[in-house]
C-alpha cells in the first residue's frame, strides 16, 4: 500500500514516517522544494514535491504518481502552521491547502481508501467547569489558529467525497519537539512558570502514540469520523510540570505571572519577532488558549472503535522526551 504523508519533516511528521515504516507501507513523504530532507535522508522513504498552492500542479503530480505507482491508498494530511506574524496565513496554510489537496485528490478518479487531516484540540471549544470536553461538543474555537482548523474540518464533513478520518490531538511533545521544550528548559534552570495563577486542565499525548494513533486510524476500516487522541489521561498544569522535575530530579522557584504581564511580553514578543524573523512561542493568539482553564478532552471513543491503547504513560513520555534533549545538548 502507498501512503503519501504530508509534513513529513516536521516534528511529527518523522514519527509518522517512522511508524507507517514499521507497518511495512510505501512511504512517500511530501515536501517543499526548500524542504530540509536530511532528518529523513536515512530512511527507507521516496519524496513526492507537492506545491499545494496550485490544484492544477497538484492534479498533474497526482496523475503522475498514479501512473508510476499504481495508486494511492492513503493520505495523511499533516502538514500546516502553528504560528505565524500574518495570522490570515492560518486560513490560506491550514485551510485553502487542505482543501486544495482534497479537490486534485478527488479529480485523479483513483479510488483512495482514507484522506486522514491531522487537526488540533484548538479546533474545539474549552471544556465547561472541570469536564471533559467531547468531540459533538458546540462551541467556537477561541483562536484563529483553531478557526483555520476547524474550517478545514467542516469542508471535510460537508464537502469532501474521500472516504476521511478527523484527528484532533491535544499538545503534543517527544523527542525533537522545539514548541514545548521551553518548558522543560526553564524547570531545568530551576524556574517554574504559571500564566494568570490559576490551575488549568490539561491533556496531553507522546509523539510516538500520536504517530501509532494516527496511522492505525488511517489504515482501519473506520471512515467518516472525528476523534480526539490524547493520552486518555486527566491532567493539570502542575500536575504535568511535577512530573518534568520528577524526571529531572530538579527543585524549582514557582512564578506566577498576572495575565496582563503575559499580554505584554506577547506584544513585545511580537514586535521582535517581526524585526528578526524569528517566530515566537508566545503571541497574542496563544495566550487566547492559555488563558482558558479547560483543555482535557476526551478520547475513549478513538481507543475503542480503533481497538488499542496508549503505549506510553504520561511520566515514560516526559522521561523519554529528556533523556533525548539530554543527549542531544539541548538541556544543559
Amino acid at each position: 500500500m502507498n501512503i503519501i504523508i504530508t509534513g513529513a519533516t516536521g516534528f511529527i511528521g518523522k514519527f509518522l514516517v517512522d511508524y507507517a515504516l514499521e507497518q511495512d507501507l510505501n512511504v512517500f513523504a511530501a515536501v517543499r522544494k526548500t524542504s530540509d530532507r536530511s532528518s529523513l535522508s536515512n530512511k527507507k522513504v521516496d519524496f513526492l514535491e507537492l506545491d499545494l498552492t496550485s490544484i492544477d500542479n497538484l492534479k498533474t503530480t497526482f496523475d503522475n504518481f498514479i501512473d508510476k505507482h499504481g495508486s494511492i491508498d492513503y493520505v495523511i494530511h499533516n502538514a500546516g502552521i502553528t504560528k505565524t506574524t500574518h495570522t490570515p496565513d492560518y486560513d490560506l496554510v491550514n485551510c485553502t491547502y487542505t482543501i486544495n489537496l482534497i479537490k486534485a485528490l478527488e479529480s485523479s478518479q483513483q479510488p483512495i481508501k482514507k484522506f486522514s487531516l491531522v487537526s488540533s484540540l484548538a479546533a474545539s471549544s474549552p471544556g465547561i467547569g472541570d469536564q471533559m470536553i467531547q468531540i459533538d461538543q458546540k462551541g467556537d474555537p477561541v483562536s484563529a489558529y483553531g478557526w483555520s482548523k476547524k474550517k478545514a474540518e467542516e469542508y471535510i464533513e460537508q464537502k469532501c467525497s474521500l472516504p476521511y478520518v478527523i484527528l484532533r490531538p491535544p499538545p503534543v511533545f517527544g523527542p525533537g519537539d522545539k514548541d514545548m521544550f521551553p518548558v522543560f528548559d526553564l524547570m531545568n534552570k530551576n524556574l517554574e512558570l504559571y500564566v494568570g495563577g490559576k490551575l488549568q486542565l490539561l491533556s496531553f499525548i507522546y509523539v510516538k502514540d500520536l504517530a501509532r494513533g494516527i496511522v492505525t486510524a488511517t489504515t482501519s476500516s473506520i471512515e467518516n469520523k472525528k476523534y480526539f487522541l490524547s493520552d486518555n489521561g486527566q491532567y493539570d498544569n502542575e500536575k504535568f510540570n511535577a512530573l518534568i522535575k520528577e524526571c529531572l530530579n530538579k527543585k524549582t522557584l514557582k512564578i506566577k505571572l498576572p495575565l496582563f504581564v503575559v499580554y505584554v511580553v506577547a506584544f513585545f514578543s511580537e514586535i521582535y519577532t517581526r524585526i528578526s524573523g524569528n517566530l515566537s512561542q508566545l503571541n497574542i493568539e496563544k495566550i487566547k488558549e492559555l488563558k482558558c482553564s479547560n483543555w482535557m478532552c476526551d478520547s475513549r471513543d478513538f481507543y475503542k472503535d480503533m481497538a488499542i491503547e496508549p503505549k506510553y504513560k504520561l511520566y515514560e513520555g516526559i522521561q523519554e522526551t529528556i533523556d533525548w534533549y539530554r543527549n542531544e545538548h539541548w538541556l544543559k
